[in-house]
């Protein structure tokens, strides 16, 4: 082999080598990025959820201390631009309540509960 051929090759062996790590190096960091998103997303779900929570405790508690009337009012007067809030009475049994506490946006988080007054 002449000088020239081997210095080519080496070359060609180096610009190889380099378009490996640059492709390896990619897929780590891609990894790392959609590694990252999911735990955020998963932070984001954890807090909603929670939140929801602590609004049915509340829902709950109202609904243990006030008349069939304000329980019905209180419905149209939640005022909330992340959560709905469904309350809806029994037919066969005045004292039990259904709620529902459900995300507005595409979370898709949805508590629900059955209170016996």
């Amino acid at each position: 082999m002449s000088n020239m051929e081997s210095e080519k090759l080496k070359k060609s062996f180096a610009l190889l080598t380099t378009i490996l790590f640059v492709v390896l190096f990619s897929f780590i960091s891609v990894r790392m990025v959609e590694t990252n998103l999911l735990q955020s997303n998963l932070n984001t779900l954890k807090y909603l959820h929670l939140q929801a929570k602590i609004y049915m405790d509340e829902v709950s508690g109202y609904i243990e201390s006030h008349t069939d009337a304000e329980i019905l009012e209180f419905e149209n007067l939640w005022n909330n631009d992340s959560y709905s809030l469904t309350i809806v009475q029994d037919d066969t049994n005045s004292s039990i309540y259904y709620i529902s506490i459900k995300t507005i946006d595409d979370t898709h988080i949805r508590l629900s509960q059955k209170i016996i007054k």
